[in-house]
């Protein structure tokens, strides 16, 4: 990012200095450390995986509500005007916000499995006093568009990757919807408590202290939806040995259920759906594809030969644990 840039970025706002530290790594968005002359801290984000300015607005928006109401997250810093975010020359949207000092999630800490799961709870409690209402993105339909559209998706789908060697992928994608919308048609998804969903509950988008979460952050993904989502990917994320595994220790799983419980009341039917949600983080969409093979350059046949053996390691996982995360 030339200095420049970084400069007219830094001048929206009322320091009378800001200096880059250093570079955070990361996966859909840059992010640096910045330092005023007081010594404060800082992250400066350019949002890369969402460029719409009423997007981002209704992210950075949601997030001070949170921390208003006494969830961890850094605070959003005004501008000199009072604007909440910046746009760049190429009208990509950043954002400037306190520095939170901590640690990544530790697989080993069942004390941090408990905050997370009491935290998911209390987002969930939160979050559903925000009076906005949601920004949605043509490429990032909401979950509940799979019940609606599955048919079609796999289509378009099929036509996308017309003549590339994933076939196979394809026909067990379709073969999963066809299990999924068999036990859980659209009438009985729609019973299930609806709220806003995080979206991508995991270690990497946390700051721990011990075993106290300071602070929660990447809003890219908040929807409404299904509240049983954010379990269901809680229970992959935190229950998992480590990262990058998708074997679910089980006893690490029932614990993270039991307590969010303790937080919201979890019904007999969201249990049930446990299973199969747990691998509804990652169906490909066709949308979603062709955006990310516009926008990012990214090799879509890689993506979705990833997406869905994470689907079939998923559902195989949950078929050997699924009883006793139930029975929780």
């Amino acid at each position: 990012m030339q200095e420049a840039v970084l400069q007219d970025i830094f001048g929206e706002y009322g320091f009378g200095r800001l200096a880059v530290v250093s570079a955070f790594e990361g996966l859909r968005n840059d992010n640096w450390l910045v330092e005023d002359s007081r010594g404060c801290r800082y992250v400066l984000r350019r949002n890369l995986q969402h460029t719409n300015s009423d997007r981002i607005e209704f992210q950075v928006r949601f997030q001070q509500h949170l921390l208003e109401h006494g969830f961890p997250t850094a605070e959003v810093v005004e501008t000199r005007s009072g604007d909440l975010i910046v746009l760049d020359e190429d009208g990509v949207p950043w954002v400037l916000s306190t520095y939170v000092e901590g640690l990544e999630y530790d697989f080993g800490s069942l004390g941090q499995v408990l905050e997370a799961a009491r935290r998911l709870a209390q987002f969930h409690a939160i979050a559903e006093t925000f009076p906005g209402e949601a920004v949605a993105l043509e490429y990032q339909p909401p979950i509940r568009d799979w019940w609606l559209n599955a048919e079609k998706n796999i289509d378009a789908l099929e036509d996308m990757f017309a003549g590339l060697e994933v076939l196979d992928e394809l026909s067990y994608l379709r073969e999963w919807w066809r299990w999924v919308l068999a036990i859980w048609p659209l009438e009985r998804l729609d019973l299930l408590p609806v709220g806003w969903v995080y979206g991508d509950y995991h270690g990497r988008n946390m700051i721990f202290v011990g075993d106290e979460l300071r602070g929660l952050f990447d809003f890219d993904d908040v929807e409404r939806g299904s509240l049983v989502f954010d379990v269901a990917r809680g229970v992959h994320m935190f229950g998992r040995e480590a990262r990058g595994s998708f074997r679910i220790r089980p006893e690490v799983g029932r614990l993270f259920i039991e307590e969010y419980s303790r937080g919201r009341f979890l019904s007999r039917e969201e249990r049930a759906a446990l299973p199969m949600m747990v691998a509804m983080h990652f169906p490909p969409d066709p949308r979603y594809h062709q955006y990310c093979r516009q926008q990012r350059g990214e090799n879509i046949e890689a993506r979705l030969r990833r997406e869905v053996a994470i689907m079939r390691a998923l559902r195989s996982e949950m078929a050997r644990i699924g009883p006793l995360l139930h029975a929780a």
